[in-house]
């Protein structure tokens, strides 16, 4: 069972009533500036300026501020010193778009004080992150936290942590079943099962050496990486949770490399029915890879021992290489007892979705407009 130490103690989701729908705020800073990611949920509080309203935003970059026109969007009433919730938009061209995700309190002089909204906790945030760990991905791009090591002092006590987390990555050349359970374990993703069961004393685990970082206040940390990449992780983990309640079991989680870019990978098991065969592991792999280019690979397992694969390769020359190279996978399984019911190899863009995103469901979101 995945949990995560922060969230596995929590209470069920409880549903928070969102008013979305109304129109959104052009701001004219772009996603970079802000270090600012598609789909992400802001909280800011209002100022008053000569000629404008500056939204400050927390949780991200010191002194990160939009200024937002006086003249709102019908509707939207926000004064100085309201904080509101908005998710991000991030258009083609870097500018961002602010939806807003509550209505602001109106004030009226002959009605009774009202108590805020009540923002969504950690557990509804972790809900609302996008699939693709792409802040955890860019963190464990090979030199990333190579980068990072060399800006810590000789004196912080995360150092050694890093250092010895560094050192015990896998190359991607050299991989073998047992560097891959080793992986696996030390990815963060499932620290706290293996403690439960009395197997992860003295594991040097990515998640623990992050939460060192940032609670040694860290100035490496330039773009925010560290903070997003615990999200990353500990949805992955909720998420996880959640499913051994649902009709599909699905595990996700990124494998990091000390010469490679990381391999994002998810495993998923439907449940089994009564009077039904056991139904088949899917295993789920993407990489961007400097030498190959971007790969998708889906595997299914039958039986403990069919294996039915789907490769997706973006340029023409590594598929064409990956079929000439498809008896000696063949062989190689066949001696490992193993048998290739298919091996089809594609060239173009793998599955972009593989676990889809949506919004919460009914209960968590009021559009306003309908």
């Amino acid at each position: 069972m995945i949990t995560g130490a922060e969230t596995a103690h929590l209470s069920p989701k409880t549903p928070v009533i969102y008013l979305e729908g109304k129109l959104p705020l052009v701001v004219e800073r772009t996603a970079a500036e802000l270090g600012l990611r598609d789909g992400q949920v802001v909280q800011g509080t209002l100022e008053s300026k000569a000629e404008s309203l500056r939204l400050n935003l927390k949780n991200l970059q010191p002194g990160a501020y939009v200024d937002l026109p006086k003249d709102l969007p019908a509707g939207l009433r926000l004064a100085s010193g309201d904080t509101a919730l908005f998710r991000v938009q991030v258009l083609a061209n870097g500018s961002i778009l602010l939806r807003p995700l509550q209505a602001a309190p109106v004030s009226t002089p002959a009605a009774p004080a009202t108590p805020a909204p009540a923002l969504p906790g950690r557990t509804e945030q972790l809900g609302f992150r996008p699939p693709d760990m792409n802040a955890l991905a860019q963190l464990l791009r090979p030199g990333v936290l190579e980068g990072m090591l060399q800006g810590l002092q000789a004196s912080a006590p995360e150092l050694g942590a890093l250092r010895q987390w560094l050192k015990l990555r896998p190359g991607m050349a050299q991989l073998t079943p047992e560097k891959l359970q080793q992986a696996m374990q030390r990815s963060g993703f499932m620290t706290e099962s293996l403690l439960s069961q009395g197997m992860g004393a003295g594991l040097i685990d990515l998640k623990s050496v992050l939460r060192q970082l940032m609670r040694g206040g860290s100035a490496v940390d330039k773009e925010g990486l560290i903070g997003e990449s615990l999200d990353d992780i500990e949805s992955r983990q909720l998420m996880g949770q959640e499913s051994l309640n649902g009709k599909e079991w699905a595990l996700s989680m990124m494998l990091p490399f000390a010469d490679a870019e990381p391999v994002a990978m998810r495993l998923t098991r439907g449940r089994r029915q009564p009077g039904q065969a056991k139904p088949p592991l899917v295993i789920h792999l993407h990489t961007r890879n400097k030498d190959l280019g971007e790969i998708w690979l889906q595997t299914r397992i039958s039986d403990q021992t069919d294996i039915d694969m789907v490769m997706w390769a973006d340029r023409e020359d590594v598929a064409n290489r990956a079929r000439a190279l498809a008896s000696n996978l063949e062989q190689e399984l066949d001696s490992a007892g193993l048998n290739m019911t298919r091996l089809q190899i594609i060239h173009g863009q793998g599955p972009q979705d593989p676990m889809p995103y949506a919004p919460p469901g009914m209960g968590s979101l009021l559009d306003v407009q309908t």
